[in-house]
């Protein structure tokens, strides 16, 4: 079965929660990106130190919602499996963050290309943020899954296999 096969069944069967990630994103873009701003621009310190204030603040509710709004989950938290691998993911988009922070921050001082190299680094890192959330971290704590018959399949010993989520 083709990536794109599996990638359209799980968007036609996750479409409200896909719609949930991306506001919940979004939420965390414009409260990231008005923390850098803020520290960057009227505290006046470095691109890299506003970029990592920003990413702490922002992402403590973007957690929160992402378990509790986008994937439904009230149970109790799993530290060890939920929390840090969330944080872990997390830090490699602040990594590719500070580093294109830090060049752009080093050539200009211009807070306007401060903020795109923040959303380019971060952007990048959103979909596989997404796949790992999904997949390892919420998803199977949600009831339901609602995979589509057409990502489910029959494995060689006749048992259903779901594939992909």
């Amino acid at each position: 079965m083709s990536l794109f096969v599996l990638v359209r069944a799980h968007v036609m069967d996750n479409w409200p929660r896909l719609l949930r990630y991306c506001g919940t994103s979004a939420v965390g873009v414009v409260l990231g990106q008005t923390i850098l701003r803020v520290c960057y621009d009227l505290l006046g310190w470095s691109g890299l130190v506003s970029n990592l204030v920003a990413f702490v603040i922002a992402n403590i509710p973007v957690y929160f919602l992402y378990r509790g709004w986008v994937w439904d989950s009230d149970g109790s938290t799993q530290w060890g499996r939920v929390v840090l691998s969330f944080w872990l993911v997390s830090l490699a988009g602040l990594a590719l963050s500070s580093l294109a922070v830090g060049l752009v921050d080093a050539a200009t001082d211009n807070g306007w290309y401060l903020t795109t190299a923040s959303v380019a680094a971060f952007g990048t890192v959103w979909l596989v943020k997404y796949a790992v959330c999904d997949r390892y971290l919420f998803g199977n704590l949600v009831e339901g899954d609602g995979l589509s018959e057409q990502a489910s399949h029959v494995a060689g010993d006749g048992t259903q296999s779901a594939g992909v989520r």
